[in-house]
Parts: C-alpha cells; sequence; structure tokens
C-alpha cells in the first residue's frame, strides 16, 4: 500500500515531459554519449522519442525511430589511407576532413529528411516540450524541430565546431581558444594563431556556403518553406557540450553553454569479464590499457607490428582493444574486440592508458585518475591530447613516426610519480562537482522544457553586427575626434608660428627704421 502511495505521488508530482532526441550521425562513440542520456531522460518518468542509428533497449516511454541500413552500419575512419594525409601539413589535413564533413552531413540529412517516419511524425503534429538535436556537422535535425514547433537545445559529443561559435554568441579567439583541427593549445606561439586563423576563417567559410548551402537545399527538397539553417541555429535555447574546465581549461561562455564531460560515465561499475579480471588481478608490475577507440580501423601493418613488439619486450601486462588477427598474444597480454573501459581503467592495478585522445575515453581516464599516452588520430583528437598535455594528465606522441621505442619512453614518463599524482588530483577535481554532469544536464533540459524555451540565457553577442562586436564603430569614432584634435592642434600651431613669423617680422622692419633715423 505504502509504494502504491508514493507512487501515486511520484506521478501526480513528476513533471513528465515528451521530448524528441535528433542524432543523425552514425558514430558508436556518438551514440554511447547521447543513449546515456536518452535513458535517463525513460527512467525520471518522461516520454522519449529518439531518430538515431544505433539500437535502444527497449524501454516503456521510449520509440525509436531508426535511420540504420545495410549501407551505414557504424561510421569508420580507413586510419592506413588517413596517415598519407596526417604525413602532410595541418592545412591540408583539415580540408581533407572538411571534404568527409560534407559527405557525412549529405548522407545523414538527407536519410533524415527522407525517412518516413520522420515525415509522419511531423504530420501527426505531435506536441513536444523539448527537442534536443546534435550539433555536429549538419543542421538538419533543427529543421525536424522547427517543423515541430517546439523548444530546442543543442547537444555536442565533443569540443565546440569552429562555426558553432558564433551562433552561442561566444568567442573564438585565436589567441586563447585551442583550435579544433590540430594541438594548438591555450597558449599558442605566433605561428599557430596564424595557422589557427586560416583554419577557422576557411573551415567556416567551407561550412557555411558547401555544407550548409547543400543541407539547405535537401532540406528545401521536402520542406521548401524551411527558413535558413543557419538562422534555426542561432535560436537554440542552449547547448550542453561535453567537456569540463579541468582537462579543456576555462572558456569564456554565455549562460546559454553548458559543460557537461563525463555525462556518460557510470560511477561504482564493476568488470564483469571474469577472465579479464583474473588476469588483471595477477599482474605485479602495473597493467597498461590500449585502444584506439571504435570509429578507427584498418591500422597499418607497421603500426600494429611496433605495438606488438613493444608488448613482448615489457615485463608489464597490457590489455588491448584491438580486432587484430593472425596474431597470438603473448601471456601479459590480453586482447578483445571490446572491452568494458571504465571498469579497467579504474581497476587499481591499470597505471596508463594508451589512446587515440577521443574525448570520451580522455574523459574517463581523467575520471579514474589514469595518466594518458595520447596517439591523436583524426577530428578534435589533436586537441583534446593538447589538453591532456596542459592539464598534465599526460604526453602525446604522433602516430605517423610511433615506434616501440618511442611507445616505451612515452609511458616510462607517465609511469613517473610526477604524472601518477598529478592524474590522481585531477581526477578529485573532476569529480569535485555541484551537481553530476548527469543531474546537470538534465535539470537543464527540463527547465528549458519547462519554460518553453529560455532565449534569456542566450548572450546579445549572438545577434550584435561584427563592427560592433569588435567596436570598430567607436574606434573609429575616437580615430575621428583624435585626427580632428591633431589637425585644430596642428592649425593651432601654424597660425601661432605665422603670427610669431610677422611679428618677428615687423620688430626686425620697425628696429630696421628706427636705426636708419638714427643714422
Amino acid at each position: 500500500m505504502k509504494s502504491f502511495v508514493f507512487f501515486l505521488y511520484f506521478v501526480v508530482n513528476c513533471d513528465c515531459y515528451n521530448i524528441l532526441g535528433i542524432f543523425p550521425y552514425n558514430g558508436r562513440s556518438h551514440h554511447i554519449y547521447y543513449s546515456c542520456v536518452i535513458e535517463e531522460l525513460v527512467q525520471r518518468r518522461h516520454n522519449v522519442t529518439v531518430i538515431n542509428y544505433h539500437p535502444m533497449p527497449k524501454l516503456p516511454n521510449l520509440h525509436q525511430i531508426s535511420l540504420q541500413d545495410a549501407h551505414n552500419a557504424s561510421d569508420q575512419v580507413n586510419i592506413e589511407e588517413h596517415l598519407k594525409v596526417l604525413s602532410h601539413s595541418d592545412l591540408s589535413m583539415a580540408y581533407d576532413s572538411a571534404k568527409a564533413f560534407k559527405y557525412i552531413a549529405n548522407t545523414n540529412c538527407r536519410k533524415l529528411v527522407n525517412n518516413q517516419e520522420v515525415q509522419e511524425l511531423i504530420r501527426s503534429a505531435k506536441h513536444f516540450d523539448l527537442v534536443i538535436v546534435e550539433q555536429f556537422v549538419t543542421d538538419c535535425g533543427l529543421a525536424i524541430a522547427h517543423k515541430l514547433n517546439a523548444p530546442t537545445i543543442g547537444m555536442t559529443a565533443h569540443i565546440l565546431m569552429s562555426w558553432t561559435y558564433s551562433r552561442l554568441g561566444a568567442p573564438n579567439h585565436p589567441a586563447f581558444v585551442p583550435n579544433h583541427y590540430f594541438a594548438s593549445g591555450t597558449k599558442p606561439n605566433f605561428f599557430d594563431r596564424i595557422k589557427s586563423v586560416i583554419l577557422n576563417f576557411g573551415m567556416n567559410l567551407y561550412y557555411t556556403h558547401v555544407i550548409q548551402s547543400s543541407d539547405q537545399e535537401i532540406v528545401n527538397e521536402v520542406y521548401p518553406d524551411m527558413p535558413l539553417l543557419e538562422d534555426l541555429g542561432r535560436n537554440i535555447s542552449l547547448i550542453a557540450i561535453n567537456q569540463y574546465f579541468p582537462l579543456t581549461g576555462s572558456r569564456l561562455y554565455g549562460s546559454n553553454v553548458v559543460e557537461v564531460g563525463g555525462i556518460h560515465i557510470k560511477t561504482n561499475v564493476s568488470l564483469e569479464d571474469k577472465n579479464l579480471k583474473t588476469f588483471l588481478d595477477a599482474a605485479t608490475d602495473g597493467v597498461v590499457y590500449v585502444s584506439f577507440g571504435s570509429v578507427a580501423s584498418n591500422f597499418p601493418t607497421r603500426v600494429t607490428n611496433e605495438i606488438t613488439k613493444w608488448f613482448s619486450n615489457s615485463k608489464m601486462r597490457f590489455v588491448w582493444k584491438t580486432d587484430i588477427k593472425n596474431w597470438k598474444p603473448p601471456s601479459n597480454v590480453y586482447i578483445s574486440r571490446w572491452i568494458e573501459q571504465v571498469p579497467v581503467l579504474c581497476e587499481s592495478r591499470v597505471v596508463a592508458f594508451v589512446s587515440h585522445s577521443g574525448m570520451l575515453s580522455t574523459s574517463e581516464a581523467m575520471h579514474c585518475g589514469v595518466p594518458i599516452v595520447g596517439v591523436p588520430l583524426f577530428g578534435d583528437q589533436f586537441a583534446n591530447g593538447r589538453s591532456a598535455v596542459e592539464s598534465g594528465l599526460g604526453v602525446t606522441v604522433d602516430v605517423v613516426t610511433i615506434n616501440a621505442g618511442i611507445l616505451e619512453d612515452a609511458v616510462k614518463t607517465i609511469l613517473s610519480e610526477k604524472y601518477q599524482k598529478q592524474a590522481k588530483k585531477l581526477s578529485q577535481l573532476w569529480k569535485d562537482r555541484p551537481l553530476s554532469p548527469m543531474d546537470t544536464a538534465i535539470f537543464w533540459m527540463e527547465y528549458v522544457a519547462r519554460n518553453n524555451g529560455t532565449v534569456n540565457m542566450r548572450p546579445p553577442t549572438i545577434n550584435l553586427p561584427l563592427y560592433q562586436y569588435l567596436m570598430i564603430d567607436v574606434i573609429l569614432f575616437f580615430g575621428l575626434i583624435i585626427i580632428i584634435m591633431l589637425y585644430i592642434v596642428v592649425k593651432l600651431f601654424m597660425a601661432l608660428l605665422r603670427t610669431f613669423k610677422i611679428n618677428t617680422k615687423v620688430k626686425d622692419t620697425r628696429y630696421s627704421i628706427k636705426t636708419k633715423k638714427m643714422k
């Protein structure tokens, strides 16, 4: 009876909302991040509809619209091909990324707006209190939110893309904001600042006039009356981003940007793989965990050979998440295609993490207090690796020149007392929050739904003309005042000089006349 009364009280007093999540990217790591939020919203009694690629658990209040088909099971990056680009300049790599972004954006946009269930959802005019839209390389999810006339928030599984800052009214200043596309960090040198300006300007231009323009055409084929996607982007109430300042440093954001880094990390979870648990418990010299994420694939034989060579020459134990074939691991190496990453990293015997520097993996390393050797491969991983270096969480190595000796030296570096202590300190800072990342995210989502959008959270810089933001008109005004004052001063000086010359000439004339009279 008491349980029934409690349940009835909960239902009556629960602010339960109809929430739609739109995540039109088929990357496995993005799905892991967003699915945690969706499941938590369902657990809190909200009615949730999600549009995505990967399967979700069957829950009472959850309805899934799948974009999945046989051609896009999960986004993968061919590392062997990608290394050819990495050996070139950062500018070439950024251009290669831009072309990949366009393909991802257009493909996912087309699948989203042409999906029959999505179109039926719009025709049904179902009421939603909130729409959560992934902010990655396409804004087509915002078009669906607009058709449903619902308050919208954005969400990212990574640091902000360069073109997202302006719609949030946030500065993307190359002097102190880390560049998304290479390891500039928060204290870039002169040449890195030049590179940041060029990359940001070029990528923003490409996004606006190529990616977003082509997405707009795709959307308009189905919904001809759709406003500009960029205008819809500027109208989102807030954005929840996957970063937190102990790792990425302090940033200048308005109230419409909420840091929820680590939202996907489940605390107090134990390792369920008994074989792996036995392997870890038997370690006497520490364990190094090695994983390059869920998107990277087809590593060159040269790289995998150097990794296995490093394993064979070490007394330590290694856990390696890999799909390598035709290799029999020695007794000090445990391999598997899938590893429970957080439970492994939080095991006391795991003392180092060799990673691709993905944001999920890097934040998990900080959460568990394990120093990291970053081997960035693509996307924001170079920026994440630099954040780890600046915070003292670890070091980075170049995948192009990597070998067994470099890996061994890098791991020896982070096994030092300096890095081990700093990792534990950063873990404490990471966990010391007024609310957990999940509670923070849910609060702001419910806040937007409760208040039917939160325009008051958006800073005035969003719609501020560039000349006003940079104070160009004020600078020109004061510059004009100074010029006018200088002009007046010069004119007065010239007038005084002429008067002085005239007076001097008159005096000289009078003196000459007086002298002549005396003679």
